[in-house]
């Protein structure tokens, strides 16, 4: 079974769907059409039939107010050989009500479970397969300019998680990046960044984000990782630092829609360890279920 650590997560790519034009042309050498905007579609692909079709996003791209490409954006976590009939239907059937081509992506956590996805699906007709586009980690476009990293601070972000190990300067791109994010966004985009780097690359993202002087670092970096001056940390713990941690747990889960029960929500409040209100922290951006936190 794959690391869910390792998930692609499409909330990062339904807070800024121009992240798909920039894998399918980077990652994926797909001739991307021109156009002059990306949005999130209704990813609701129910058409005649009875039986409900309901992909994990769709994502379409527009010239003007013609539809130039659809996208239809899946995630998968293993091998799953009901998706080898459901995936043409949901790219027929998005083609039939948006009226232009469309192409599938399949998000996965690593490259056996992507090669697995690549595999050509036979429609029956001649000349009628269909090869998914599959985008692992690895594939990730790879960001080092500041430039680059603000203008869709998204790509930074899954660059400096697949890349950061081994390319310090994803980690910079990276702080740039955080810098023009929403607030709302940046503690998931930090530690989801953060759940693919090891120890050293951990050290020096904190190191980079102790030195900069970007104004929104020191509440973040006293709130979330625990690093900045010292009487920034000495003034977290004085105010409950654990406190928020958990609530920050709870907040996590609830914007993901995930069901959080009497009991997950009493374990998470009572916990006093911050290291683990940290870990469960990174746990709530790619779990299932809430209850899977303390798996």
């Amino acid at each position: 079974m794959p690391t869910r650590e390792h998930e692609i997560p499409l909330r990062i790519i339904q807070n800024q769907p121009a992240v798909i034009p920039v894998l399918l042309d980077q990652s994926l050498g797909y001739g991307v059409p021109w156009h002059t905007e990306v949005i999130n579609t209704s990813s609701v692909l129910t058409n005649c039939d009875p039986k409900e079709l309901n992909s994990d996003g769709a994502v379409l791209l527009r010239d003007g107010d013609r539809n130039v490409l659809a996208v239809v954006v899946e995630r998968q976590h293993g091998r799953d050989d009901d998706k080898r009939f459901s995936w043409p239907a949901y790219l027929t059937t998005l083609r039939l009500r948006l009226k232009c081509p469309a192409v599938l992506i399949v998000l996965c956590p690593n490259e056996s479970v992507a090669r697995w996805c690549a595999n050509p699906i036979p429609m029956g007709h001649p000349g009628f397969d269909l090869a998914p586009l599959t985008v692992s980690p690895t594939d990730m476009p790879l960001v080092v300019e500041s430039a680059r990293a603000r203008v869709i601070p998204e790509v930074a972000v899954f660059s400096a998680h697949a890349h950061g190990n081994t390319d310090s300067r994803t980690l910079k791109a990276l702080v740039d990046a955080l810098d023009v994010t929403p607030e709302r966004h940046r503690l998931f985009y930090y530690d989801y960044a953060l759940s693919g780097l090891n120890e050293a690359a951990r050290k020096e993202l904190e190191g980079l984000m102790a030195l900069e002087t970007y104004p929104w670092q020191s509440d973040f970096a006293r709130k979330y990782v625990g690093i900045g001056r010292e009487e920034g940390r000495e003034e977290g713990r004085e105010e409950g630092h654990t406190e928020e941690a958990a609530r920050n747990v709870l907040l996590f889960l609830d914007a993901r829609g995930l069901t959080v029960t009497d009991e997950v929500r009493q374990r998470v409040e009572s916990c006093t360890d911050l290291d683990t209100l940290h870990q469960w922290v990174r746990r709530a951006a790619t779990v299932d279920r809430a209850e899977d936190l303390f798996a």
